[in-house]
């Protein structure tokens, strides 16, 4: 696959992300919320399909606006790194909703096509796979008499 969630804690191996954003079953990314005062932090849901031609990540941010978010490629683009915010209303007052996420991309996406889509509350990401090139073969020609010897450093 293309895209996998990214996690520097190598360790842990993505274990840590699921664990932490509240899934009823590990692997499974819910939208849930953690309450820390005022602060209230969301896991949004994703969707990742692929074919032969292209990789698609739809990511649920319902509410959010596009000035409220922001995407990002880190780590020479092989890091794919999203995150945002919304406010809801509530008794007037307002609570803040924060996520942040990220993807490693795999190697065979051409990140200089990616775009990213917003309607209807969906962040859709597209980019085009890179095209499969056939390994070159090369032949060493032999020549016959004595190798050379080491160069000097």
């Amino acid at each position: 696959m293309s895209l996998s969630l990214w996690n520097n804690n190598i360790p842990f191996g993505g274990f840590d992300d699921d664990f932490f954003s509240g899934s009823p079953v590990f692997g499974i990314p819910a939208l849930t919320a953690f309450k820390n005062d005022n602060l209230l932090h969301a896991s949004p849901r994703y969707e990742v399909s692929e074919n032969s031609k292209q990789f698609r990540l739809a990511v649920d941010v319902p509410g959010v606006k596009p000035d409220d978010m922001k995407v990002d490629l880190e780590h020479n683009g092989r890091v794919l790194h999203m995150k945002g915010h919304r406010k809801v209303e509530k008794e007037n007052s307002f609570e803040e909703y924060k996520f942040e996420k990220r993807f490693t991309l795999g190697s065979d996406i051409d990140i200089t096509k990616l775009t990213a889509n917003l309607s209807d509350g969906v962040l859709v990401l597209t980019a085009p796979k890179k095209e499969k090139e056939e390994p070159k073969g090369t032949t060493v020609p032999i020549t016959l008499g004595e190798a050379p010897a080491l160069m000097d450093e």
